[in-house]
């Protein structure tokens, strides 16, 4: 079987080897199979997480990477069936090679696997990698509901009702709120908080939307793409052009993009330089506030689990470490953010980054 749609390396095939010719599974291994190529089949994203996860708290984290491999073949099927490019195909797939290395980074060496719930969107074929990024068709899925203002084309973004905030109009739990938002959806107009899709908050004072004027064009069920951004190689303008040019044609019915991450966060304005590709992303969004416990900038930045004391004792090494962390010292609070784009199609790109014509758009 050919093993490198998954992008594993030799010393990793071979511990996955070692693992299943030690291990008597008898019978169920068999039915294990059985039961993951049925779910990968139906592109049913959960039952395939439940399955792997099942096995990954029973037998540890190699049996998860074990089952991906035999059900190798079932998971090509599904890709040709809907019809998605094989480089697109093999793109998408390599994630799992990515949280196998991240694994052995966090577990000095080991070879292992345990992001079953994220993988097992790549194995159903309804996540897609794009060139640099990845896309996921869904339901929009955040609190809050979407207007188009008539008079001027722009786009208006009220929150939902009884968001606790805090007073800078952060999302936050009961016990640090300093306001909770209403929402009231009548028969001429809505009455709610506004978003500052500049610094990604809600005012904490409501406005009036006449819906004579205002028209609904998301709300938390609008299917939207969630865009994801693996680790790899820079963020370019060129590289993001290019990846939401692809997204035109795999998905050419969903004009939204949403996305959440430390990348939206308005604070790097402070931490970055003026040419920064992290900075030119960030400013592609109009933002909004999601929740978080710890701010995401934290793990990616400077490493997995710390919070902002660790930060603040990290051993600084980048440029950008020293800058997080003054920036924590002068009082600076990051936050993860969440943001949208509109209108894919207008987006303009050159000719090097238009995408291959041998692309097919999904069923």
């Amino acid at each position: 079987m050919d093993r490198n749609v998954f992008g594993l390396g030799t010393n990793q095939l071979q511990a996955i080897d070692d693992f299943l010719r030690s291990t008597n599974f008898g019978s169920d291994h068999t039915q294990r199979v059985a039961d993951l190529s049925a779910s990968i089949l139906n592109r049913d994203t959960s039952n395939t997480a439940t399955i792997l996860n099942n096995v990954l708290q029973s037998f540890g984290t190699l049996y998860p990477l074990a089952l991906i491999l035999e059900v190798e073949d079932v998971v090509k099927s599904v890709y040709a069936n809907a019809g998605i490019d094989d480089a697109v195909r093999d793109a998408t797939l390599s994630d799992v090679r990515l949280w196998v290395d991240q694994y052995a980074s966090q577990h000095n060496g080991a070879i292992g696997f345990d992001r079953v719930y994220w993988i097992s969107r790549h194995l159903c074929a309804n996540i897609l990698r794009l060139g640099r990024l990845q896309f996921e068709p869904k339901a929009f899925g955040y609190p809050y509901q979407i207007f188009r203002d008539s008079k001027d084309d722009t786009l208006i973004i009220v929150a939902g009702g009884e968001l606790s905030c805090d007073r800078d109009g952060y999302l936050t739990d009961d016990q640090n709120a300093a306001f909770y938002t209403s929402f009231q959806d009548e028969t001429s107009q809505v009455s709610g908080h506004l978003v500052n899709t500049t610094r990604g908050t809600i005012d904490r004072q409501t406005t009036q939307l006449p819906l004579q004027r205002f028209g609904l064009v998301a709300d938390t069920e609008t299917l939207v793409l969630h865009l994801h951004i693996p680790t790899g190689s820079p963020l370019t303008p060129s590289a993001v052009d290019e990846s939401l040019a692809m997204a035109k044609i795999y998905f050419p019915s969903i004009s939204f993009v949403v996305c959440s991450s430390w990348l939206l966060d308005p604070a790097l304005d402070l931490v970055t330089s003026q040419e920064s590709n992290t900075r030119e992303f960030m400013h592609r969004f109009r933002k909004f506030p999601v929740e978080h416990n710890v701010p995401q900038i934290y793990e990616r930045v400077f490493g997995f689990g710390l919070g902002k004391a660790e930060v603040l004792a990290y051993n600084a090494t980048s440029s950008l470490q020293r800058r997080v962390q003054q920036a924590l010292i002068n009082g600076t609070k990051f936050h993860t953010t969440g943001g949208y784009l509109t209108n894919l199609s207008r987006q303009s790109f050159s000719n090097k980054n238009t995408p291959s014509q041998s692309l097919q758009p999904l069923p």
